[in-house]
């Protein structure tokens, strides 16, 4: 089918409609490459309601935010919801602290840890539902590089979605990062080389593999306590100055899946909770005002 797909662009391109010449340099751009024709024509009716989406939106210039074509334009629905394992909404864990903040305390007008050197590289989950266990981690790594002033290194997230069921988690269905917490308090998160991720490959959560965790024992990247911040922005702005913190969002709509770049600020995004993020920072743009900077977990090919 590829070396058919590449013929079909050389040889036929001008008797091609726009969309699916379109959809032929994107099979090009992304390397991809399908098992038969009904696929390709199945891929090629998603990547059509996509470009339709995308040129409605970049058409309307009150708009802040761009979108784009990227590895999720061929997708189904289903395939995109496995994205999204945060699950919804959980009452906050009693053993969650209080985040709080005196009514006369001042925030810095932005705060990016990105550029402060705290936040480590783009994660990609891939096909698993494991959003919460990279945003758990991300935090974790985040903390530990801001108090000893070093490098942030990611812990195995394969080792929370496979081993941390038991306090609640469902793995590639779903979890939580308070929950991960939860774990990590009794079970130190191993080295990613220790424990790879494989899950992102095929969607599986895999068995615990007890031989590369120690129960019981902990280390200093496990947290000893977290904190809930609210909702509210003023406290959600004075606990990002301290740290980045695990926030969730919606991630269902296409505004966010094709997002390239900008602000969102459109009520397309939603509200609907169902995916783990990363809040790194926030700021003001000049147009858009006022904004949330965050780090996802979908590769650094997406945004």
């Amino acid at each position: 089918m590829k070396s058919f797909i590449a013929l079909a662009l050389v040889g036929a391109a001008s008797a091609l409609d726009n969309t699916t010449f379109k959809f032929m340099q994107y099979l090009s751009k992304q390397n991809k490459s399908y098992a038969s024709l009904e696929e390709f024509n199945m891929r090629l009716q998603n990547f059509a309601n996509v470009d339709e989406f995308i040129v409605q939106w970049t058409a309307n210039k009150e708009n802040t935010s761009t979108v784009g074509h990227n590895f999720l334009s061929d997708w189904t629905a289903e395939e995109k919801k496995r994205l999204n394992g945060y699950g919804g909404e959980r009452a906050v864990p009693a053993e969650a602290l209080l985040h709080t903040m005196d009514e006369n305390q001042s925030v810095p007008a932005s705060v990016n840890w990105v550029t402060a050197g705290h936040v480590g590289a783009v994660q990609d989950q891939g096909q698993c539902g494991s959003c919460w266990a990279f945003s758990a981690t991300g935090a974790a790594a985040a903390s530990m590089s801001i108090q000893y002033n070093s490098t942030p290194t990611y812990q195995s997230q394969q080792q929370l979605v496979s081993c941390s069921a038991s306090f609640g988690n469902q793995g590639c269905n779903g979890g939580w990062f308070f929950y991960a917490w939860n774990y990590m308090q009794t079970t130190a998160q191993v080295a990613a080389s220790t424990y790879p991720y494989t899950s992102g490959t095929f969607g599986i959560t895999g068995a615990c593999d007890t031989a590369k965790t120690t129960p019981g024992v902990v280390n200093t990247q496990s947290p000893t306590a977290y904190y809930y911040a609210g909702r509210s922005n003023a406290l959600m702005q004075s606990a990002v100055v301290i740290k980045p913190n695990s926030v969730a969002i919606e991630a269902d709509q296409a505004v966010f899946q094709q997002y390239t770049g900008g602000v969102i600020t459109s009520s397309a995004c939603g509200t609907t909770i169902d995916h783990a993020v990363l809040a790194v920072g926030y700021g003001t743009d000049p147009t858009a005002g006022a904004y949330w900077l965050v780090q996802n977990s979908w590769g650094a090919s997406w945004g």
